[in-house]
């Protein structure tokens, strides 16, 4: 089988480190065929720590040269995602794509049209559901050892970000350049995993503050709660101006408690009689279930991460291998943001589906909004 070749489109911070592993020889079955950067500084780096590899100073010229790649990989600002994906189905390339799949619900579902009808594959890079920890959870979820779910709460106030980090680039932290922060950027990788573990929602209520830590008109603070009609309530809570932060997510079922300490370990506190069981037996007034708590282990076998998720796109394409995060999967995460904000906005509770229309529209209104005030 022929080896897939690559092109990068970005040559940023994750866009070098993806040109690395590639260059290192990481994927089986995958090589470094271009990359695609607008910077001229960055131009000759890549000639220089990459000889033989083509360097397009930008799309067009990527695009121009069709023969010389399969895939394209995209890294580059949020708001030009869905633009290069529909470049790359045209030219009938398959996509591998960095978070989030677009800025609205509205244009990704333009893209996945666009894919489908060019018949090529769309992937998304959600690394972190490739965490051997989640992958455990979410085995003992489907197996039943959690019960019926009853509740889950994410506390995730990791993203310590200061003015420097806002600033860093034009379109950063703005709703006309990045079109939200907090929802739609950092928070976007957990957003996916508690999908993949918990299915969508079906109502959300949110609170989303703007520019609470810093002089910024998008968010960077947010409670957002998630109501499924099965009976799970969930609490999504998420900031970049606290410090230290906490990264944990616990989930409770009829079974007992599961928490997952900084994307690392498992903790199992496990009900000896389901809660449900218990109760409809016992008789004491304050009786209480008998419960063990135990650590987890979770051996690590084979790729994780950013590594895992290339394989898994090079097998699919090489050997029909189903993906482990579809474009599908890109869709719901950037639903699940752009119905917080609605909720927010709108200071109700917010039905899923969203409205794409509705939502695109005051979406463009928040960008208006910014460069009338002169942001």
């Amino acid at each position: 089988m022929e080896k897939i070749r690559a092109a990068v489109v970005g040559f940023g911070g994750m866009g070098r480190q993806y040109v690395q592993m590639l260059d290192n020889g990481e994927i089986d079955g995958m090589v470094l065929a271009g990359v695609c950067c607008r910077n001229e500084k960055g131009q000759n780096e890549i000639r220089t720590a990459y000889p033989g590899v083509s360097v397009y100073p930008n799309v067009e010229a990527m695009f121009g040269c069709i023969d010389e790649f399969d895939a394209a990989v995209v890294v580059t600002p949020h708001a030009t995602h869905v633009e290069i994906g529909k470049m790359a189905a045209a030219a009938g390339k398959h996509i591998l794509l960095d978070k989030p799949a677009g800025i609205s619900t509205k244009e990704v579902k333009e893209l996945l049209d666009a894919a489908e009808r060019a018949g090529v594959s769309l992937g998304m890079i959600f690394n972190t559901r490739m965490n051997r920890v989640f992958f455990r959870a979410k085995e003992m979820i489907e197996r039943g050892e959690l019960g019926r779910l009853n509740r889950a709460v994410w506390i995730s106030n990791i993203w310590f970000r200061t003015p420097a980090y806002h600033n860093s680039a034009s379109w950063r932290s703005t709703w006309a350049g990045e079109h939200g922060g907090l929802l739609i950027n950092q928070s976007q990788h957990f957003l996916d995993v508690w999908q993949w573990l918990f299915g969508m929602p079906d109502h959300v209520l949110a609170t989303v503050e703007c520019g609470k830590y810093s002089d910024i008109t998008v968010d960077d603070s947010m409670d957002v709660q998630f109501f499924y009609d099965n009976g799970l309530h969930g609490t999504f809570i998420a900031s970049s101006g606290e410090y230290p932060g906490v990264n944990r997510l616990e989930i409770w079922g009829t079974k007992g408690r599961l928490c997952i300490e900084d994307s690392s370990r498992i903790l199992f506190d496990e009900n000896v009689v389901p809660t449900d069981e218990f109760s409809s037996r016992n008789q004491e007034i304050y009786g209480m279930p008998e419960h063990h708590a135990r650590e987890i282990t979770v051996e690590k076998k084979g790729a994780e991460g950013y590594q895992k998720i290339f394989q898994n796109f090079t097998d699919h394409l090489r050997y029909g291998e189903p993906l482990l995060a579809t474009g599908e999967d890109g869709l719901r995460g950037v639903m699940i943001a752009n119905g917080a904000y609605l909720s927010s906005w709108l200071k109700k509770k917010v039905d899923f589906p969203i409205d794409d229309e509705r939502y695109a529209a005051m979406l463009e209104e928040k960008a208006a909004e910014e460069r009338r005030a002169g942001k």
